[in-house]
């Protein structure tokens, strides 16, 4: 999450870790490390690059599929949780909560059942505050745009519609 707010994250990046995603699915489900390897080459990786993808799901494990290492899941899966978390709490008035991810190694149900205890200073409020964390007004919009364009349907949009819509408002 932090690297998709401080744009530190591009859609190669992105990619790669999705790619990554789809090929535990497929090694848990059986898939061999040179199935795997084939996978990431079909997908459009280089050779070396589709090798390391390759070594990254399959250390720790059974290089013949089923036991892999499912950490670029988590990542993807987190993202997603974390986006809702933070978006459902600033819906609710709650910033408290996004600083009190903050305060050491809490999960978000830590977070929130332990908010308590962060307002009557049982639990001290983090040393550290990321900068996009620390401007709830900032990350209110951002996750407030993130929202609004999330519901644009794309499949009703096209480039041309663009084109179309320039020229009717030149003659309004």
């Amino acid at each position: 999450m932090a690297e998709l707010i401080t744009n530190a994250i591009d859609i190669t990046r992105l990619r790669r870790v999705a790619l990554r995603v789809i090929a535990v699915k497929q090694a848990l489900d059986g898939a061999d490390f040179i199935e795997v390897f084939k996978f990431f080459l079909e997908s459009g990786q280089p050779e070396e690059e589709s090798v390391r993808s390759a070594q990254r799901i399959f250390r720790g494990g059974d290089v013949r599929g089923r036991i892999v290492f499912t950490k670029d899941a988590v990542y993807l899966q987190g993202l997603a949780e974390v986006h809702t978390f933070l978006r459902v709490a600033i819906r609710d008035n709650r910033p408290d909560l996004v600083r009190n991810l903050f305060a050491g190694r809490l999960t978000m149900a830590d977070a929130l059942r332990l908010s308590p205890l962060f307002e009557t200073g049982w639990i001290s409020p983090p040393a550290y505050l990321p900068v996009w964390a620390s401007d709830l007004r900032r990350l209110a919009a951002m996750m407030a745009y993130s929202a609004f364009v999330s519901a644009i349907k794309l499949e009703k949009v096209s480039l041309n519609r663009v084109i179309e819509l320039e020229e009717e408002l030149k003659t309004v």
